[in-house]
């Protein structure tokens, strides 16, 4: 059993002082109302280059926030990449829009102005560009095309906080930009969320959305942060391997499911029978959240070295497909590996007994699930997208000799399949 050296499927990127946090907060009695949310709001604004930013308590509240602010008529037409996290076509539905979805391109999963123009009639209101596993959209065009159709344009950088485009950072390059702090992403935040304008009009009824919005009770806000800290403790490298690593070895061995969340039609089941709100951002959420402005890029830079190791050790490897940077800067905030659908399980089941736990990814084909499913659809299709993707972790805190090992190991499955 590969206990020493194994790599979680995810490290939360929590910055130094997050506990001292989460403690000072819980003694001063500022889990929720407190300075620095006003101060994050600033700071996050300035540092996206002078926008409005406005708090939510997780990327999913953000989306409802950036949705009610545009102010459209019920019933409009909102355009959606095919293949998303699928609870943001879902939020748009229960609020009363109707999800329409376009294609994506096959190697970047992003759609482009090809994709959404015809997509696009007298009845859309929204198109949402999305920036997916940290890889830019071709935003400016996208941007370009929804003016001169009159059309609003939402950008989902969920997978994307601090990604570039000719120096200027994403979520700026549209109506409204909505950002997602979960402990998943590359800047968590105990939770949280964002969004970003520089629509005057579009601030204000947010922050009139907002003054009305609930927020957590102390004791939830306590409950999560404490949730989150402990996993950030044990997707360290050194403490994974004692803990989480040999439990799905056994699980694996009895043929059990490994940990993995719902995901597709499951997952939006569970939400539909939940009364999403618009939530605001708490004081503990907003002091983690100045602690990250001031180290994000290093971060970011950290996991793009490390993808470039990746890939380069990787290429022109026979069934194994590499994520490809287009245009600006590619993060990896999710480094999706892709093979044959038919053989991922078993990759993975390799990788994982050679210390190297993955993800399934949570994208879907949305058009396929049965909450959205159009008779329109194409059903000749060989399988949805997600079932060829594995998400493998490479932010700075794994290791270059973790890095080249992980790529000698898919060497070796190639190798030996």
């Amino acid at each position: 059993m590969a206990i020493i050296g194994s790599i979680p499927r995810r490290c939360v990127n929590l910055p130094p002082g997050s506990l001292s946090s989460l403690i000072s907060c819980t003694i001063s009695g500022r889990l929720r109302e407190g300075p620095a949310i006003k101060k994050f709001c600033k700071e996050f604004g300035d540092w996206l280059g002078g926008a409005h930013v406005l708090g939510a308590a997780s990327g999913r509240s953000a989306f409802q926030l950036a949705l009610e602010a545009l102010g459209l008529e019920k019933g409009k037409e909102i355009v959606f990449p095919i293949f998303t996290f699928p609870v943001m076509p879902m939020v748009a539905k229960m609020l009363g829009y109707k999800p329409v979805f376009c294609e994506v391109d096959p190697m970047t999963f992003n759609s482009g102005p090809e994709h959404i123009a015809p997509k696009i009639n007298e009845n859309t209101g929204a198109v949402l560009a999305t920036h997916l596993f940290g890889q830019p959209c071709p935003i400016k065009e996208i941007a370009t095309l929804t003016r001169k159709r009159g059309v609003r344009l939402m950008e989902d950088c969920a997978h994307a906080c601090g990604v570039r485009m000719d120096g200027r950072l994403v979520g700026t390059f549209s109506d409204v930009g909505i950002f997602s702090f979960a402990e998943g992403k590359n800047m968590p935040c105990y939770g949280g969320g964002a969004i970003a304008t520089a629509d005057e009009e579009i601030a204000r009824r947010a922050a009139e959305i907002l003054s009305k919005a609930n927020m957590p009770e102390k004791k939830a806000i306590l409950k999560k942060g404490a949730d989150i800290w402990l996993k950030w403790l044990i997707t360290r490298p050194e403490v994974f391997g004692l803990t989480v690593y040999p439990v799905l070895r056994l699980k694996m061995l009895m043929g059990q499911d490994l940990m993995d969340s719902d995901v597709g039609e499951e997952l939006l089941e569970s939400f539909a029978a939940s009364n999403p709100q618009v939530v605001r951002m708490n004081n503990l959420q907003a002091e983690i959240g100045l602690r990250q402005i001031k180290r994000i890029d290093a971060f970011n830079e950290g996991a793009r070295q490390n993808a470039r190791m990746l890939t380069e050790n990787l290429a022109g490897l026979s069934g194994i497909g590499v994520p490809r940077s287009a245009d600006g800067e590619h993060i990896y905030v999710y480094y999706p590996l892709t093979v044959a659908s038919t053989r991922r399980n078993d990759l993975r089941r390799y990788l994982l007994k050679n210390g190297f736990d993955t993800k399934i990814t949570d994208m879907s084909d949305c058009q396929l699930l049965k909450q959205f499913h159009d008779s329109s659809a194409e059903e000749d299709r060989s399988g949805p997208r997600e079932a060829s993707i594995l998400e493998i972790c490479v932010y700075p805190v794994i290791s270059e000799k973790s890095i080249r090992r992980l790529a000698r190991v898919i060497q070796s499955w190639v190798q030996r399949s």
